[in-house]
């Protein structure tokens, strides 16, 4: 027999308060950042684990893809020239010892960026020797690789990989099945998941297709030099431009959707999520990563603004940006810094990220701690209030 109140319809509000409590305190994300060179021993890796078991960490967000190079045995990618040669495998290390903690781990992966030193890679086998054809554009026709070989950086974060080459997008993704398919992750974390700059996109692949659904080859709207396109009507050729802008936004939104799709064949409970930009309109409109649309179409799990502000100020003023997309605040897990203010100042943005409802934090980075292991005692003091 069911109990009047079901019968009736109504629930006690004893009930209604315990699923209120349970979901409003469940416990919230404590997650790190841990770059690369952080992991290249078992040494550095238990040491990694221990500190994070020590101070309540229950995620880890491990670089195991930096340069177009992999921390862990790939049949896809060249090994980091940062590991032994004796065939360690930190990612395989570190999820077992882990998870005996509670903790869990997300392979950090950096996508599009895939060189960023001054002197091109000597190996052979590296993303951009292989394919120099696949490497981001500029809208005055120069590469990324010109601008290394004559200049250094000269300014630039390194060679891009170009967001809107087919044969890009389906490397990465092989690069992402492949430690879906092999490693027991909790989660996959992209980096780098966005165009280098709005002046970018005009790697040859993405100009053809681009002409081929609009008849017009986008780096002639900006350096036509005397083309009939660069001498448009200024209203038709805004018109173009905003097509332009449109298709860069929707080819990377596409492919978010592509690599959810793809974890969720072999492994539903594997957390696709991606470190974006902090403010929703720039990184449409400048970097095309439309992450609000990805959260709203279920093309991603969560997000992780890189609110690396140093005055509270500007953190806030992102914050409130990010609120004004109507979003659930339990899919931005917000970014803090350390790297670039004191203890105290970053220590202060998690109570404001509190305050203002985002309650699952993440902390750039692990390197500090390594540097400054006392700079994180107020950081974790902060955290157990």
């Amino acid at each position: 027999m069911k109990p009047k109140y079901l019968k009736a319809g109504f629930f006690p509000a004893f009930l209604l308060l315990l699923i209120f409590t349970q979901a409003v305190f469940a416990k919230p994300v404590q997650g790190i950042w841990v770059v690369r060179h952080s992991i290249t021993s078992p040494q550095k890796v238990r040491k990694l684990v221990k500190f994070a078991s020590t101070h309540g960490y229950t995620d880890l967000f491990v670089q195991v893809r930096g340069r177009g190079d992999a921390y862990y045995n790939s049949n896809i990618v060249p090994r980091s020239t940062l590991l032994p040669r004796s065939g360690y495998d930190p990612l395989a290390d570190i999820i077992p010892l882990a998870h005996a903690q509670g903790i869990k781990i997300h392979a950090w992966v950096n996508m599009y960026l895939s060189w960023s030193a001054r002197k091109l890679p000597t190996e052979p086998k590296h993303i951009v020797n292989q394919h120099p054809d696949w490497v981001e554009v500029n809208g005055s026709g120069k590469n990324d690789l010109e601008f290394i070989a004559k200049n250094g950086k000269n300014g630039r974060e390194g060679v891009y990989l170009s967001p809107l080459n087919d044969e890009v997008n389906d490397h990465l993704l092989q690069v992402i099945d492949e430690l879906v398919q092999n490693y027991g992750l909790d989660g996959i974390h992209l980096d780098y998941i966005r165009f280098q700059d709005r002046d970018y996109g005009y790697n040859r692949a993405g100009r053809k297709k681009f002409l081929m659904q609009y008849n017009v080859d986008p780096i002639t709207l900006g350096n036509g030099k005397g083309s009939y396109w660069y001498r448009l009507d200024p209203n038709d050729k805004e018109k173009y431009w905003r097509h332009w802008n449109d298709f860069r936004r929707n080819e990377l939104t596409h492919f978010i959707g592509r690599i959810h799709k793809s974890i969720q064949l072999v492994n539903p409970e594997i957390k696709l999520s991606a470190a974006v930009k902090p403010n929703p309109e720039v990184a449409r409109t400048r970097f095309f990563q439309d992450w609000p649309t990805w959260l709203k179409t279920g093309s991603i799990d969560f997000v992780i603004p890189m609110n690396y502000a140093t005055s509270d100020n500007d953190f806030k003023r992102s914050m409130t940006l990010m609120r004004n997309e109507k979003l659930p605040l339990d899919q931005i897990f917000m970014g803090i810094a350390t790297y670039n203010q004191n203890s105290f100042t970053s220590s202060s943005k998690i109570g404001h990220a509190r305050e203002a409802g985002f309650r699952n934090l993440i902390i750039f980075s692990y390197d500090t701690y390594e540097k400054s292991p006392r700079y994180f005692d107020q950081i974790h003091r902060t955290f157990r209030r």
